[in-house]
């Protein structure tokens, strides 16, 4: 049976898109790989004279540090490794086009086949609640190609989809009640990558004890310890960095960033502000607003919250879960400083949310899913193919004016090959390698595809007869 062969083409096809949209820089880039360049060039997290990044950097003695957990630097630096012996090799000199290759290469050899991962795992998921393939497929493309993963995956380096990615596998292991210290392994990644994950852990963690409550699993505390000490490794490093740059092991670089801020807010103390109680305004912008609303940005959250008042949904475990853990994590942005993101495309701290807003949805139509779906693939392929604004209108408007693939003229034609490798292309346009991308893909899908007809048919017929 071909079908046995879903999950390959699920992969093959999440790793192509991905791979062919990557874009040469992002708009915390440098941030990243200033960082990753001192940790693989010189052995410390302490940025080097001439970097290039300047948000959020933190100052301690003579040294100067960027603002981010390690998790994404310590990722990523085996790759930067191999990628600056090769560049050494050929005598490739560090510069823009250097980093641009970096980064294109972290997105398709990291990311990519993460994404691919994560887009099989949850097809395994939604196979436990229906067997329409058609709204699996759906919904798993969706998942990737209509929510704020597409964005955060392909424009340059950020620690948001790296995230949701180990919070998902993690969860995926639970359901499946696989191996409690890859359970571990994948949150202390999770955390590792992003600080604000606590939250997302703690309630995995919650999850994790009621799945093993209600099958009256065997060992729990031995599972429990397998989970901790899974953890504890990333944990330690964690801790190990906060203590190589603000000299205690609990307070880490954020913290004293802000700390500093305050001081030079002339002493006013900020301190309390870093969390504090979530208001009607923020609420609203998260939510519903043009500006950082995630029912504009992903409009597949009305379905989300459709399907919450649906009974399947409240008695399966799995989808209360997720409609807990996506109100949770809303409410807990809403109290966070920077619930905004800043310079970005949607509400970049709910992505960790995305795939368990996802999975109750299948209990809604798939002509409904067809519908919303569509649009929330449009809608972030124009955060894909345009600047990250302050309205989605302005990216809708600007998307939709400049064409369908211009953003392959701009990226691949106007900047990757004349300005990074002097190679000018002018016989071809963007819409030939869109139709290239779709001509293999539907070569991948097309047997897939004439068995799911002809099954159909058959179980027409088998309904006729009975008649």
């Amino acid at each position: 049976m071909l079908t046995k062969a879903i999950p390959q083409k699920i992969f093959v096809t999440v790793f192509i898109l991905i791979a062919l949209h990557v874009t040469p820089d992002g708009a915390q880039n440098a941030r990243y790989t200033d960082a990753i360049q001192s940790l693989v060039d010189f052995g410390t997290f302490a940025l080097q004279p001439g970097y290039r990044s300047h948000i959020d950097i933190l100052q301690v003695k003579d040294h100067f540090y960027a603002v981010i957990p390690p998790g994404v630097p310590i990722l990523l630096s085996p790759l930067y490794f191999i990628y600056r012996n090769l560049m050494n090799s050929l005598g490739v000199p560090v510069s823009e086009s250097y980093w641009a290759g970096f980064t294109m290469l972290s997105n398709i050899t990291i990311m990519a086949p993460l994404l691919g991962i994560v887009a099989v795992m949850m097809f395994k998921i939604l196979k436990s609640f229906t067997g329409d393939l058609i709204k699996k497929l759906w919904l798993v493309f969706i998942f990737i190609f209509g929510s704020l993963n597409f964005f955060y995956s392909t424009n340059g380096i950020w620690s948001h989809a790296y995230t949701m990615s180990f919070i998902f596998i993690a969860f995926y292991l639970i359901v499946k009640q696989k191996n409690s210290f890859l359970i571990g392994l994948c949150l202390g990644m999770a955390q590792m990558l992003d600080y604000i994950a606590i939250l997302p852990i703690f309630l995995l963690l919650g999850f994790w004890l009621y799945v093993n409550l209600k099958n009256k699993s065997k060992n729990i505390f031995q599972k429990i310890i397998l989970i901790g000490c899974g953890y504890s490794i990333f944990l330690a490093i964690i801790l190990y960095y906060n203590y190589s740059i603000t000299g205690s092991i609990f307070t880490t670089p954020n913290s004293l960033f802000f700390k500093q801020l305050s001081q030079a807010k002339e002493g006013k103390n900020l301190a309390h502000a870093f969390f504090k109680l979530p208001t009607l305004e923020i609420l609203w912008g998260l939510t519903f607003s043009p500006y950082r609303g995630i029912f504009f940005y992903f409009p597949m959250t009305f379905l989300f919250v459709i399907s919450l008042l649906k009974n399947k949904t409240i008695k399966n475990s799995v989808c209360l879960f997720s409609g807990i853990f996506v109100l949770c994590v809303l409410i807990y942005n809403s109290t966070y400083y920077a619930w905004s993101g800043d310079v970005c495309f949607g509400p970049r701290h709910l992505v960790v949310a995305t795939p368990f807003i996802v999975i109750p949805i299948v209990y809604c139509k798939t002509k409904y899913i067809k519908i919303l779906g569509t649009l929330s693939i449009f809608i972030n392929l124009s955060g894909v193919s345009t600047n990250p604004s302050d309205n989605l209108l302005t990216n809708l408007v600007m998307f939709i004016s400049r064409g369908l693939f211009l953003h392959w003229l701009d990226y691949g034609y106007k900047t990757i090959l004349p300005i990074y490798f002097n190679v000018h292309v002018s016989l071809m346009t963007p819409f030939f390698i869109y139709l290239a991308i779709f001509s293999l893909i539907y070569i991948i899908w097309q047997p897939l595809i004439k068995e799911y007809q002809v099954t159909q048919n058959l179980d027409m017929q088998e309904k006729l007869q009975q008649y």
